[in-house]
C-alpha cells in the first residue's frame, strides 16, 4: 500500500471529518456540499505529491473530469452560449476526481465508517420533510411539496431516498462489537427517514428508484439468485401499490395525474408528462442540428426560444433552463461527444461497482452496494430530469462515489498486502 508518511498520517482525520460531515450536511445545509467538498480538496493536496494511480483511478479522473475541460474549452473556443458559470458544476466533478488519489491512501475501515455521516443526513432531509410542508416560512410555493431550501422537490425527495438507502446498507461494513440486530435496526431506521422525505416531496421519481435500489441492496445482502430477488420485489411492489392506491395520500395523487397526462397528451401537452416528452423531442433536434459542439450550458433555454418563433417547437416549454433528461442535456450541452461522457460518467463507476456486489469481503461488498446505490439512483432520476445542472447534486454524485471507489482501491491494497 502507498503508506503515507507521519505528517501526511495527521491529514486523515480532518480528511474523515469532511467525509463524514459531507453525508450530514450534503442534503441538509445550504452550501454544506460545497463547503466540505471544498475542504476535502483542500486537505488532499499535501497528499497528492506522491500519490499513485493505477487504471480505475485514472479512468474515474477522467471520466469526472472531462465535463470541465469541454466546458472550459467551450468557453475558450467563445460560443456564444457558454459564460464563466458554466464552469461551476463541472468543478465539483474535477474536484471530487482528485481527492481519489488521496482517500483511497486512507485504511478502507476508516473511510467506511466515515460514511456513517449519510445516517444522519437521512435524519435531517426527514425533518426537512416535516418543516417545509407544515411551517409557514420554510415552504416551496404552497406548501404541498417538501425542500430543504436550496433543492426543488424533485431532487430533494430523490437525493433523500437515496440517503436513506446508503443508510440501510451502513451495517454491512461489520462494526467489531456492535449487535448485528442493532445495526440492521439503526440502518432501516434511516432507510425510513429517507423514504419519509421522498413521500413528503411529492415527487414521482424518488419512487422510480427505488425497485432499482432494492435489487441492488439485496444483491449485495444475501446470497439470493436473481430470479428470487425479482419475485420478492414484485411482491413488494403490488402490495405498495394496492396500499398506495387503495388510500388518499400524496403518491396516489401523483400517480394519477401521470396515468392522466399520458391520456390526454395528444390533445393537451401542458401536462408534467407532456412538457418532459416535448423537451426531449427539442432537445433530440438540437443535439441533430449541432452534433459536435453542443450548444452549451445556457444553450438550451436560447435554442428553444429561437425555435418557437419559427415555429418548431410549442411555446409551452419556453421557460425551461434544460430538457429535464441528464443524457440529452449532455448531448444538448456537447454534442454527440457530450452524450457519450454521460453514458461513461455513470458506466465507467458501474463497471467497478457492479462486478464486487458480491465479494466475499464485506468491505468491499459494502462500497460496491453503496457506490451502485449512488450510481444507479442517479441514473434513473436522470432520466426524468436534470440534476448535474446544479452544483450541490453534481457534487453529491461526484463525491459519493468517489468515496466509494476509494474504499474499494484501499482495500484491495491491504488484502494484496497481507
Amino acid at each position: 500500500m502507498n503508506e503515507l508518511k507521519p505528517w501526511q498520517s495527521r491529514l486523515q482525520w480532518p480528511l474523515l471529518l469532511c467525509v463524514f460531515l459531507f453525508g450530514v450536511t450534503g442534503m441538509t445545509m445550504k452550501g454544506g456540499a460545497n463547503i466540505f467538498l471544498f475542504l476535502m480538496t483542500l486537505f488532499s493536496l499535501p497528499l497528492l505529491k506522491d500519490a499513485r494511480g493505477d487504471r480505475w483511478t485514472w479512468a474515474l479522473f477522467i471520466v469526472l473530469s472531462a465535463s470541465l475541460l469541454v466546458t472550459a474549452l467551450q468557453l475558450a473556443a467563445g460560443m456564444s452560449y457558454v459564460g464563466h458559470k458554466a464552469l461551476d458544476a463541472p468543478t465539483r466533478f474535477f474536484l471530487a476526481a482528485l481527492c481519489l488519489f488521496a482517500l483511497k491512501r486512507l485504511p478502507a475501515r476508516r473511510l467506511a465508517t466515515a460514511c456513517w455521516g449519510v445516517w444522519l443526513g437521512a435524519l435531517g432531509v426527514m425533518v426537512w420533510g416535516y418543516l417545509s410542508t407544515h411551517i409557514t416560512l420554510y415552504f416551496w410555493g404552497d406548501g404541498s411539496r417538501a425542500w430543504n431550501q436550496f433543492s426543488n422537490p424533485i431532487p430533494f425527495g430523490v437525493l433523500s431516498v437515496m440517503l436513506g438507502f446508503l443508510s440501510f446498507n451502513l451495517p454491512i461494513a461489520g462494526w467489531r462489537g456492535v449487535s448485528i440486530k442493532l445495526q440492521w435496526l439503526v440502518g432501516a431506521a434511516g432507510l425510513l427517514a429517507g423514504v419519509i422525505a421522498g413521500y413528503y416531496s411529492g415527487s414521482r421519481a424518488p419512487f422510480l428508484i427505488v425497485p432499482p435500489l432494492v435489487i441492488i441492496v439485496m444483491l449485495g445482502a444475501t446470497r439470493w439468485r436473481i430470479g428470487r430477488i425479482l419475485s420478492l420485489l414484485a411482491l413488494i411492489i403490488v402490495a405498495s401499490m394496492v396500499l398506495v392506491m387503495s388510500t388518499q395520500n400524496k403518491l396516489q395523487t401523483r400517480v394519477d395525474e401521470g396515468v392522466n397526462d399520458l391520456r390526454v397528451f395528444k390533445h393537451d401537452q401542458n401536462t408534467s408528462m407532456g412538457l418532459r416528452l416535448e423537451m426531449w423531442r427539442v432537445a433530440r433536434d438540437i443535439i441533430a442540428d449541432h452534433p459536435l459542439t453542443g450548444v452549451g450550458k445556457q444553450g438550451y433555454y436560447d435554442e428553444v426560444n429561437a425555435r418557437i418563433k419559427q415555429g418548431k417547437a410549442p411555446v409551452i416549454i419556453n421557460a425551461a433552463p434544460h430538457p429535464h433528461g441528464e443524457l440529452l442535456n449532455f448531448g444538448v450541452e456537447m454534442g454527440l461527444p457530450g452524450l457519450i461522457l454521460g453514458l461513461l460518467i455513470f458506466a465507467v463507476p458501474a463497471a467497478l461497482f457492479f462486478p464486487l456486489l458480491r465479494a466475499d469481503d464485506a468491505l468491499l461488498r459494502f462500497a460496491a452496494t453503496g457506490g451502485s446505490i449512488v450510481v444507479v439512483g442517479q441514473f434513473v432520476a436522470g432520466l426524468m430530469d436534470t440534476y448535474f445542472w446544479i452544483v450541490s447534486q453534481t457534487a453529491f454524485y461526484g463525491t459519493f462515489v468517489v468515496v466509494f471507489a476509494a474504499i474499494i482501491l484501499a482495500r484491495r491494497q491491504e488484502l494484496a498486502g497481507r
